[in-house]
């Protein structure tokens, strides 16, 4: 999924995309006002006869992903060989993955820690502190 600005022949990528990796493109047409029959190439035609757009409508996900992946682990990397590059990014992937469970995790035990405290009756921290008093206490 790419946007306008590759949706040309010249570029050969969907070229690279269908006929090499033996996958979709999905590049939304450039003009909308042109017929399909005064477009050129035979996957800017079958583009412009219509493509799905709650797949496209996906795309803002994948950008995010990768943004947030940049900013945890930065832009560059630092392997020279193809191979290496290759590991260093599933690495990050990998790595991204371990964060987003780690946080989805901590969330959950954090946000059901003080509800099962409740159920069995037992004081949180800061009823052990005295800062929230515990139940109906008389005062003696």
């Amino acid at each position: 999924m790419t946007d306008k600005g590759y949706d040309s022949e010249e570029n050969h990528v969907h070229v690279l995309v269908r006929e090499r990796l033996h996958a979709f493109s999905i590049i939304p047409p450039r003009y909308q006002d042109v017929p399909v029959w005064r477009t050129h190439g035979k996957y800017r035609k079958q583009l412009k006869r219509g493509y799905l757009k709650p797949v496209y409508n996906q795309r803002n996900k994948d950008e995010t992903i990768m943004s947030v992946i940049k900013r945890l682990f930065g832009e560059h990397i630092t392997s020279r060989l193809v191979r290496t590059q290759n590991r260093e990014l599933t690495f990050r992937c990998i790595a991204y993955n371990m964060h987003r469970v780690t946080n989805l995790l901590l969330l959950v035990m954090i946000s059901t820690l003080p509800t099962m405290a409740n159920v069995f009756n037992t004081p949180t921290i800061l009823q052990k502190r005295k800062m929230i008093p515990m139940g109906d206490t008389k005062n003696e």
